[in-house]
């Protein structure tokens, strides 16, 4: 067999010549040129400009959107509490049983009306028309003059009323509720409290349970029991709508009766010492006396007055602290010894005040009010209590009050106005030291005195 020519196989692997031959020229040549122009100063100030600008905009845009952005944020915050609230309050009332309050009512019914009493005032009746032996024949006649309720404290047989069911009379008849009469007699009475105790000598009653009226809320169920107009053990439900009236000047409750709950009660007097709380339970005249009391039967007020000569949807009781003070030391005492300075007192906002350099401040009810800007009424303090007049011998005479301060705070509570510093002092134990903060011509004053007692009402 012949020899075979080689044959030329082409190489697939190209040899380092042909690869630089074959690439491009460009490639080849190294450019002198820059690849991007710098930026020059003008654009570099154009664009810190810009910048500028737009931070500027942004501040502006966040001064102007963030206050409304939280004041947006603070309401949606606050109606997602309401909503969250709704919703679990309908959970909740899908839950309540009608029946349940029906049941609480008649429970608080059964468990309060055996500790209130009817009590009625009389006086001895003198038929002019009988004969001599006609009178000494005849069993003594009692003409009744008033009534009123009462409530049961003591298992000793010390009841609590109000003072004014007891003004007209001199006998008092107390009817229980399993109908025995008995006479009571008058143990002590407090008039600015419109509060009064009497003790009857009876066995097996029943003494309501003390309440804690502070702890009460405003919206809190609460039952009056009593007898109005002579209806005795009645019950009346409703809320307990407000506390702490102090002030109910300018209503027609002030040109209204005082106490008009008590049949034949004719006392126009207007005590200051009354911390009352504000309900819409029904109470009518002859309920005067008679317990307000929570849900779990507790005595946390005791009702006294309403606004006009019968109800209208609003009724006031003494809270059942106040009235448990007055008991206690009517008991210890036979009177209520009160906290007293000695002081006339008058608004520190009534721009009716003149202030005069030698004499006192004196309110003149005719007086057109001045200018505020060129007044020395403007300088005053709006709130607080201006002393008006200041007794000798007086606690306030003593630690060096003068004429013409303004009392804004009693033992750093703020004082609104006159009727809170009368209440505050008032309850203040007879002996114990308070601190006032007195503005004096625009000058803050500190003074400490040891509080004196009320002397007692004519």
């Amino acid at each position: 067999m012949s020899e075979m020519e080689p044959t030329s196989v082409p190489s697939l692997v190209p040899s380092p010549l042909e690869t630089v031959a074959e690439r491009p020229s460009e490639n080849r040549e190294v450019s002198t040129e820059p690849s991007a122009k710098h930026p020059s100063a003008a654009s570099l100030l154009l664009s810190t400009f810009l910048s500028l600008v737009v931070v500027l905009v942004l501040l502006v845009a966040l001064r102007t959107m963030l206050p409304s952005m939280l004041e947006f944020s603070r309401y949606a915050w606050h109606r997602g509490q309401l909503r969250a609230e709704y919703e679990i309050a309908g959970q909740q009332l899908e839950r309540v049983s009608w029946e349940g309050l029906s049941q609480v009512s008649q429970t608080v019914a059964k468990r309060i009306s055996p500790s209130v009493v009817h009590i009625t005032m009389s006086i001895e009746r003198d038929d002019s028309d009988q004969s001599l032996e006609e009178k000494l024949r005849s069993a003594p006649r009692r003409l009744k003059v008033g009534q009123g309720s009462g409530i049961i404290v003591d298992k000793r047989g010390f009841i609590l009323t109000n003072y004014h069911v007891l003004d007209d009379g001199y006998q008092i008849d107390v009817i229980l509720a399993d109908e025995r009469t008995c006479v009571a007699e008058l143990i002590g009475f407090d008039k600015l409290t419109d509060l009064a105790v009497i003790k009857i000598n009876a066995a097996d009653l029943f003494p309501i349970c003390w309440g804690d009226s502070d702890k009460l809320e405003i919206g809190s169920p609460v039952w009056a029991v009593g007898s109005p107009f002579g209806l005795t053990g009645s019950v009346t439900f409703g809320i307990l709508s407000s506390k702490h009236r102090l002030d109910l000047s300018g209503t027609s409750y002030e040109e209204s009766n005082r106490n008009p709950l008590s049949r034949g009660d004719k006392q126009k007097a207007s005590p200051r010492y009354s911390d009352l709380m504000q309900s819409d339970v029904a109470v009518n005249p002859g309920n005067s006396g008679g317990p307000l009391v929570n849900s779990a039967g507790e005595m946390i007020g005791v009702n006294t007055a309403i606004i006009g000569e019968s109800y209208r949807g609003v009724s006031f009781s003494i809270p059942s602290n106040v009235a448990k003070n007055v008991f206690t030391q009517i008991l210890e005492t036979g009177k209520m010894r009160r906290g007293w300075m000695g002081m006339g007192l008058a608004k520190a906002s009534d721009k009716r005040i003149a202030k005069q350099s030698k004499a006192p401040y004196q309110v003149d009810l005719l007086a057109e009010p001045q200018d505020e800007s060129t007044s020395d009424e403007a300088k005053l303090p709006i709130h607080g209590a201006v002393v008006q007049s200041i007794m000798q011998n007086s606690p306030a005479s003593t630690a060096g009050i003068k004429v013409g301060d303004t009392i804004t705070k009693i033992n750093s509570q703020s004082i609104k106005g006159v009727d809170d510093l009368i209440f505050a002092i008032g309850k203040s134990p007879v002996g114990s030291q308070v601190a006032f903060t007195i503005d004096r011509n625009g000058e803050q004053l500190q003074i400490e005195t040891t509080v004196g007692e009320r002397p007692d009402l004519p």
